[in-house]
């Protein structure tokens, strides 16, 4: 019956796939094309580079070694002229060349690996019969910027990715690639900005600048336009190699870390910034060292004011107050915004240790005037021309309750993750502010992030010692101090006149 109804299997019949013939011209011609594809690709991505090799191999056809030899030299001759002549220029044509090789051997040949393993790469299943295969979407990099502290990438992001996405695997990228670091920085909608570091410009000590030489101003053009930029004085460094400017007028400066994290440096090199302009009468310094003076009296001969005691700095900051209500009233319908003068020098309140002004003083009348006339200043006095510079220790809401009022934020070493979001704003810390990362043994380095800023920037403020300090008291005193100093000549090392218990 099973025969009958045919549920007898049949038995496999052995099959022999059919063998192709190809001729070995068709291999080769295929393997050519795919070559030439290749190649043509190559030309298109690097033209200069190809251009550079053709143009070598020519000279070298014709002229031979010595010809070569000669070319090099003509060429590393007209280089120097140039960095001389023209260095911003000079440094942007090496930095776009050092970026094309690191682009041509680094991160073309890591690139789409690295995103498939970050998910950072699209994948789209894409079914062929009974097989699925994927299509693969990556990043593209649209421009590459190298300097001899890192690269910057230009990538264009993909649908449905965001910077906070990259965000995340800044950790991973920085691995993947053997960087020191790997921040993202948003750009254009679209676009984010990829840095890596490879070597820590802020790793050994700033020295503090000539500000005394042809280019006292710090604008880098070798001449002296004047005392000095108000807008922003030269204090430190920046992680790219650059000048930390750090503006003073019109802005209230915060300086927030932790005990040895180097305020003291970022407020002596905000000081130091500030010397010329206080010798010419265009600065006033009103000091406030609630710590009886022993961190900030080494400069008492540049402050027009100087306050060791709770009762005396209270009376400091309600002369501010004053002083800045006058200004406001005569300025009104007149201007918008104060222009020092030796008449009418900017005032610029500097608060060592501005927590205990706020959160530890127990008697009851001095806290409220305290408590009224800090937040007058930060709230109105930029326009009048009375700025604050405040150093905090604890960034919390309820030791520094008017945090939000300061433009200018400087994020030194943080005890924790949490404080720098509270320094820099929500999201600072995801966006590569790691300043609780930053090491016990490099005080003064921190992230700044400016008013209207959205990312922070890694910057070390410049040492300035006991002996320099004493040196710039005596070299950039207040004018009246300045006047008494001709008449009875410099005296010992490190003295300075005390008048009243002002230094002017």
């Amino acid at each position: 019956m099973a025969r009958i109804n045919g549920s007898r299997p049949f038995p496999d019949v052995p099959t022999r796939h059919p063998k192709i013939d190809v001729p070995l011209w068709a291999v080769l011609l295929g393997l050519a094309g795919r070559i030439g594809a290749h190649l043509v690709v190559f030309l298109v991505r690097h033209p200069v580079a190809v251009a550079v090799l053709l143009a070598v191999a020519v000279v070298r056809q014709r002229f031979g070694l010595v010809g070569l030899g000669v070319g090099l030299l003509v060429l590393a001759v007209v280089a120097g002229l140039w960095r001389l002549l023209h260095r911003r220029s000079f440094t942007w044509l090496v930095g776009w060349i050092r970026g094309r090789l690191r682009l041509l051997v680094i991160y073309r040949w890591r690139w789409r690996p690295v995103m498939v393993h970050t998910d950072l790469a699209i994948r789209i299943p894409v079914s062929n019969g009974d097989r699925v295969s994927f299509a693969e979407t990556f990043p593209r990099i649209r421009t590459i910027r190298s300097d001899r502290w890192g690269d910057q990438l230009r990538i264009e992001l993909l649908y449905g990715q965001t910077p906070e996405l990259w965000a995340e695997q800044a950790e991973a990228l920085r691995h993947a690639f053997r960087a020191r670091s790997c921040r993202i920085r948003s750009d254009r909608v679209g676009f984010i900005w990829v840095d890596f570091a490879r070597r820590d410009p802020l790793a050994v000590p700033v020295p503090p600048f000539d500000l005394d030489g042809p280019d006292a101003d710090g604008t880098g053009d070798g001449d002296d336009d004047g005392p000095v930029d108000l807008s922003g004085i030269p204090v430190g460094r920046r992680e790219d190699g650059e000048l930390w400017r750090l503006p003073v007028r019109g802005a209230h400066v915060l300086i927030a870390g932790a005990t040895g994290a180097g305020k003291s440096a970022a407020v002596w090199a905000t000081i130091r910034g500030l010397a010329p302009a206080v010798r010419a009468g265009l600065v006033e310094l009103w000091v406030c060292d609630p710590k009886g003076g022993m961190e900030l009296a080494f400069g008492q001969a540049m402050f027009s004011r100087f306050a060791t005691d709770t009762d005396s700095i209270a009376d400091l900051l309600d002369d501010a107050v004053a002083v800045m209500r006058k200004r406001a009233a005569r300025l009104r319908g007149v201007a918008r915004s104060h222009t020092p003068t030796t008449d009418e020098p900017l005032i610029v309140v500097i608060v060592d240790e501005i927590a205990s002004l706020t959160s530890y003083v127990t008697d009851r009348d001095l806290k409220r005037r305290l408590s009224a006339s800090l937040p007058l200043l930060l709230s109105q006095g930029r326009a009048p021309g009375v700025v604050v510079i405040g150093a905090v220790q604890d960034p919390r809401k309820e030791v520094l309750p008017f945090r939000d009022l300061f433009p200018v934020r400087v994020a030194l070493r943080m005890t924790e993750a949490d404080q720098v979001d509270l320094v820099l704003g929500d999201g600072a810390r995801d966006r590569g502010a790691r300043a609780d990362e930053i090491g016990e043994d490099m005080p003064g380095v921190g992230y700044v992030l400016l008013d209207g800023q959205a990312d922070p920037v890694r910057v070390r403020a410049a040492w300035v010692d006991d002996a320099e300090i004493s040196r710039m008291a005596r070299r950039y005193p207040v004018p009246a101090v300045a006047e008494l100093l001709d008449l009875v000549g410099d005296g010992p090392d490190g003295w300075t006149p005390d008048v009243d218990g002002r230094a002017a």
